[in-house]
């Protein structure tokens, strides 16, 4: 990172995080790759306009292909031991390009890339890890282009404002970055502030994906699809508006209780607008570094437990969907409570889509095959089973069944069940191979918080009893067959 004097300083927890990288080769780290990228990114504006970002990732395919044709003609003339690590090196390679693009642009696109860290049986082990970062430990901005959004929202300087500020952040991800601070009051907050022109950028990708999908305009879908796309596009603008998520976060706050084990950082709005938001500072450590420190099955257990619980009541009592569940936004604490925070990306759900959320958990739960088949091909937006098509509906409606498969469990769920998970991300990777995206703009939110939050209780191997947290969360008692 850097300072405001100019002399690069690295902080403590994103000098841990890439410590932990893998190594690209079996010689050399990834870590001193990634921790140049860093360097490198760090001082640079957001590239805002469609052509610039376009042009970047152009670059960006180009440099990828290249690294990947020079591995494809150095492996045909290598031993199988070679070829592998030639095959580490090449994917290293690339998730370092992937990672410093990404980084560099931020917003939708960086989104892109923390989505396919949180996925390790999709991508390979290499991405996995590098992106991951993605999460917490992506380039930061310089510090004077921090006080330059103080001074816009504010009027002063942080350090006017408050006891201290540091002013290396110790979290960067898509949006924006944060910061550790004492009020003079003498409480200890999490100061979140918006990279500047990051609207704009969403605007600029979501333009662009909108010509990226225009061969598409033909076929009979076209028309949901740009409806998602709008969907899509509002959701990551709402992101941008920290008073509403700090709305979001108040709500939430009062939906849990000390008994619960769940923590809800408490809003300070004398500190807070539309693009700084300033929050009690949660103590504890990321999923990555929760993990090495190889906890047991008991711990693992219980985590899972709250993180069901937790997004289960927002889902019953709010119907309220986290829909981007990443390792970043949650916190394991010493003792024993589960943190969460940013709530940017939290989806509403309509009275229509609760209606059919509901409709669709009796069918299951009765065994009603014949009346989940049309619910399903109701929220494909077609008028019947039919109509849909019949690999159309047993390709989505696997899916679906797979998403709701803890609910017929009795006892423990096992999560960390790779044959599960597998089934799942196989699933979704069909569905859209054979674009059968077709449906409600919810779809989109609903998979990506499916698929998130189980990536990470994945990665936990933990296990819960998913149908007694339901029953509890519901209120729907499920009647034992």
């Amino acid at each position: 990172m850097h300072i405001d004097d100019g002399m690069p300083v690295e902080s403590p927890p994103l000098k841990q995080g890439i410590n932990n990288l893998p190594r690209n080769d079996g010689t050399g780290p990834g870590a001193e790759g990634l921790a140049e990228l860093l360097n490198r990114v760090t001082a640079k504006r957001v590239p805002a306009s469609s052509f610039s970002r376009m042009w970047i990732l152009g670059s960006l395919h180009a440099k990828i292909t290249l690294s990947y044709l020079a591995y494809w003609l150095r492996s045909r003339f290598t031993g199988k031991s070679e070829r592998q690590r030639l095959k580490n090196e090449a994917h290293m390679a690339a998730a370092l390009q992937l990672f410093g693009t990404m980084g560099y642009m931020r917003g939708a696109v960086m989104k892109l890339g923390q989505m396919l860290a949180t996925l390790p049986e999709v991508v390979p082990e290499q991405f996995a890890e590098v992106l991951s970062a993605l999460h917490f430990e992506a380039p930061p901005m310089h510090y004077a282009l921090v006080r330059e959004v103080f001074l816009d929202e504010f009027g002063r300087e942080p350090e006017e404002m408050f006891a201290s500020f540091d002013r290396r952040a110790f979290a960067a991800a898509s949006l924006g970055q944060v910061h550790r601070a004492r009020l003079k009051s003498g409480e200890e907050v999490a100061v979140k502030i918006q990279y500047p022109d990051i609207a704009r950028t969403i605007r600029s990708d979501m333009r662009s994906l909108r010509i990226i999908l225009q061969p598409m305009c033909m076929t009979d879908d076209w028309q949901n699809l740009l409806d998602k796309v709008a969907d899509i596009e509002q959701m990551l603008l709402i992101e941008t508006d920290y008073e509403q998520e700090a709305r979001f976060a108040e709500e939430i706050r009062t939906l849990f209780t000390s008994g619960d084990e769940v923590a809800v950082p408490r809003v300070y709005h004398q500190y807070s607008t539309r693009r700084v938001l300033t929050t009690d500072y949660l103590r504890g450590v990321h999923l990555n570094e929760f993990l090495a420190s190889n906890p047991d099955q008991e711990l693992r257990d219980h985590f899972t437990h709250l993180i069901t619980a937790a997004t289960m009541r927002l889902l019953y009592r709010s119907h309220w969907l986290l829909a981007d569940p990443n390792p970043g936004n949650y916190i394991f604490m010493d003792d024993g409570r589960l943190g969460l925070i940013d709530f940017g990306c939290t989806r509403a759900i309509t009275d229509e889509e609760w209606i059919i959320q509901l409709e669709i958990e009796k069918a299951l739960l009765n065994g009603d095959d014949a009346e989940m088949d049309r619910i399903i091909a109701r929220t494909c937006l077609y008028d019947s089973p039919e109509e849909m098509g019949a690999e159309r509906l047993k390709i989505v409606g696997r899916g679906i069944r797979w998403q709701l498969e803890p609910w017929l469990t009795e006892g423990l769920f096992d999560f960390g069940d790779r044959d599960f998970f597998r089934r799942g991300v196989d699933s979704f990777m069909e569905i859209a191979r054979k674009r059968y995206t077709r449906g409600m703009p919810v779809h989109v939110w609903s998979t990506r918080f499916i698929l998130g939050a189980r990536a990470i209780v994945f990665r936990l191997k933990g296990r819960c009893d998913f149908r007694k947290i339901y029953e509890r969360e519901s209120g729907h008692r499920v009647m034992k067959s």
